[in-house]
Order: structure tokens, then sequence, then C-alpha cells
């Protein structure tokens, strides 16, 4: 069995609905955020041991070139022998995963990040599943979407988008900031668009290389 580890619902949401139930894969949602993914899985993991977890979501691109639905496999953290036997499409990117301890906000700190470590893109959890997994002697593979490109500021703090505690974005405070700040409306619709992009290029890039692993496991 596969399992899939999103750490939040709507990343998966496009995946789940389109997900064929008689394959051997299963989507684990952690619920968490960041370092909190790695108690979830460790849970998960305690009571059902797949062959392999995918570790998928979405992220933000470090590098130039990279736009919102790219796909990328995060060499660092995935098992190298089942990534190389994977034959990718051309919205595929192979690269290294950079794991933040929150969403980074400013284009200016993106390119700080790309030019710093050379990875393509940014997550929060990557880094805390590949641990828990090499913990369990679980082989892992790493699958990321480009929610926001290289050029994107988020219109919207990054704690109101997503609260901490409860994973899920604050109304009140939404609705406070696109008030005060009518000018983040613009950039905040480009955000859902992008959100819904990365959505369907996860799930397509989930569907792509299943059949492959499922052979490879």
């Amino acid at each position: 069995m596969i399992a899939i580890a999103f750490a939040l619902e709507f990343e998966s949401a496009v995946f789940a609905a389109k997900h064929d139930r008689r394959l051997r894969v299963s989507t684990w949602l952690l619920g968490a955020m960041g370092a909190g993914t790695a108690a979830m899985l460790t849970k998960r993991l305690a009571q059902n041991r797949p062959e392999l977890v995918i570790s998928a979501g979405f992220a933000g691109g470090l590098q130039p070139g990279l736009a919102v639905g790219d796909l990328v496999l995060g060499v660092n953290y995935s098992d190298s022998t089942l990534a190389g036997h994977l034959k990718l499409g051309p919205h595929w990117h192979r690269g290294n995963v950079l794991t933040v301890p929150a969403i980074v906000e400013k284009c200016v700190d993106k390119r700080r990040l790309g030019e710093e470590s050379g990875c393509l893109v940014a997550d929060m959890e990557t880094e805390h599943l590949a641990r828990v997994c090499a913990e369990h002697q679980v082989p892992m593979i790493s699958v990321r979407c480009i929610s926001d490109a290289l050029e994107d500021d988020m219109p919207v703090p990054a704690d109101v988008l997503l609260n901490p505690q409860t994973c899920r974005p604050d109304p009140m405070g939404l609705f406070r900031h696109l008030i005060t700040s009518p000018s983040s409306v613009v950039g905040f619709n480009a955000l859902l668009k992008n959100a819904k992009t990365a959505q369907i290029g996860i799930s397509d890039g989930l569907r792509e290389v299943l059949p492959q692993l499922l052979h490879l496991v």
C-alpha cells in the first residue's frame, strides 16, 4: 500500500475527488502544518505501515522560470532508487526542496532563499515527514506543486490566510484585511486562482506517478 500524506485538506481536494479507490493507495490528511505534521505521521505509521509514503502538497517557487502548476520531485527527500525509475512529463522538475518554518510571504525573501540554498521550492513539511519516514524505515517520495511563483508576493498575511492553530483561513481577519487594504483584493483573487491550479496540478502529477510507483514497491 502507498500512503499519500497531505498536510491540509484543500491541497488534496481535487485528487481525493478523482482518486480511483481500487488502487492500493490511501490518502492521509495530517491536519497540521509545519513541524506538527511529524507527530501526526508518527501516529499514522503506528497504525498502518505502508510500503511507501508520498509527501504531497503545495510549495512556493524559489527559482525563476518555475510557474504556478509546475511539479517538483524533491530529490533530496526522495528514495533515490524509486525516484530514478520515474518517467516524468514536461511540467516536472527534479531538484531540492527547502523546508522552512513559515510561509514565505515576500518575493525578495523567496529570491534570497533560492540563491542561498539552490533549492527549487520551499514548503513547511517535507523535511519533518522525511525524518519520521527514516526513523520508521519507510521509503518516501516528495511531490510538490507550485502554488506561488518566485515573483508572487502573498496578498494576505500568512497567519490570516492560514491560522496556525486551526490550519484554516481566519474569516474575520481575512475580511478585515481586504476591507482595510482594498488593493490586496486583486492579489487575493489571483491567489485563489493559483490555488485551484495547484490543486489540479498535484492531482494530475500524482495520477501520473502512482501507476509507476505501484509497480515498483
